[in-house]
């Protein structure tokens, strides 16, 4: 084997080493279940500035599959970090959006991870979320 065709191959596993590692967008916790509801959680983001903010999805269905609509409950947030967790609570046609923000004041270490996680009727699931200092 060359040292050109080694070089290339380097430049390939480091290319796709990269890649992986730098991925910011989020993937579901799972389902979380409970009373027969089941939410899927994710974020636009998972890997902020102190400060910074994502949009949390979540999708609510019942235990026949169907979307939930409820205006009155809604899904409740919560954040490990006490990150502020704004936006629409009630569950519209099966999905409600909320934005995360944890606040520039507040004092962390280099980093952390803050697990946020949607309840409704007993059901839940969370979506973990990688918090750095500027």
């Amino acid at each position: 084997m060359t040292y050109t065709k080694i070089f290339i191959w380097c430049l390939i596993i480091c290319f796709l080493g990269i890649a992986g590692c730098t991925s910011n967008t989020s993937t579901s916790s799972g389902f979380g279940s409970g009373s027969g509801y089941t939410i899927d959680l994710r974020a636009t983001q998972t890997i902020l500035p102190q400060g910074g903010q994502t949009i949390l999805i979540a999708s609510v269905k019942d235990n026949q599959g169907n979307p939930v609509n409820d205006s009155t409950r809604g899904l409740i947030f919560t954040s490990t970090q006490g990150a502020t967790i704004d936006g629409e609570e009630s569950i519209n046609l099966g999905v409600c959006n909320a934005t995360y923000t944890l606040p520039s004041s507040a004092s962390l270490p280099s980093a952390v991870v803050d697990q946020v996680t949607a309840s409704y009727q007993g059901a839940f699931a969370y979506v973990s979320i990688e918090v750095y200092k500027q």
